[in-house]
């Protein structure tokens, strides 16, 4: 077994669960509100992270809260990109444009003057083709299940989630 840490994020202020979440968990999911947002501090012994973070969504939503999320650095925009490899503003655009490099830089999540790519696939480009560190196994398994649990949350009460659910292991 590896011992997993990382924060979920939760929609409410989730101190007032503490008592709650130190009983369901022995101390470990320490909670943090404050500011309209709220997260839980969890560490998890398991055989995968997937299983830690399985668990740690059943064992916070046990007490009344519900998971929004998985904290994670994922979502960035082209600046965000240019600052995290030193790269100029510039450069990242026209590579994202395709008007230079190799092509097939990774599609935004979302479109729009303020477009948002998933930094893990970014990185694992620019490490394909540039030769950058690829994004570790933790922080891609990281931000897929943060998109995970917000694609549950979308899916609420939704007839059809079952089958949209098949997408992810669709080939």
């Amino acid at each position: 077994m590896t011992t997993y840490a990382f924060t979920v994020v939760v929609d409410r202020d989730p101190t007032d669960y503490a008592d709650a979440l130190y009983e369901t968990d022995q101390g470990d999911s320490v909670p943090e509100g404050g500011n309209g947002q709220g997260s839980v501090h969890v560490t998890r012994d398991a055989d995968t992270l997937a299983a830690a973070i399985l668990d740690a969504v059943h064992s916070v939503e046990s007490v009344g809260l519900v998971v929004t999320g998985v904290q994670s650095d994922d979502l960035v925009s082209l600046k965000d990109i240019a600052a995290r490899l030193a790269r100029t503003y510039e450069s990242v655009r026209l590579l994202a444009a395709g008007k230079r490099g190799p092509g097939r830089f990774p599609t935004p999540l979302s479109t729009g003057q303020w477009a948002l790519y998933s930094w893990t696939e970014v990185a694992a480009w620019f490490a394909e083709h540039y030769g950058t560190e690829r994004p570790s196994v933790f922080d891609r398994e990281i931000a897929a299940a943060d998109h995970l649990i917000r694609a549950r949350r979308m899916l609420a009460g939704d007839a059809n989630r079952a089958e949209l659910s098949q997408l992810v292991t669709a080939s």
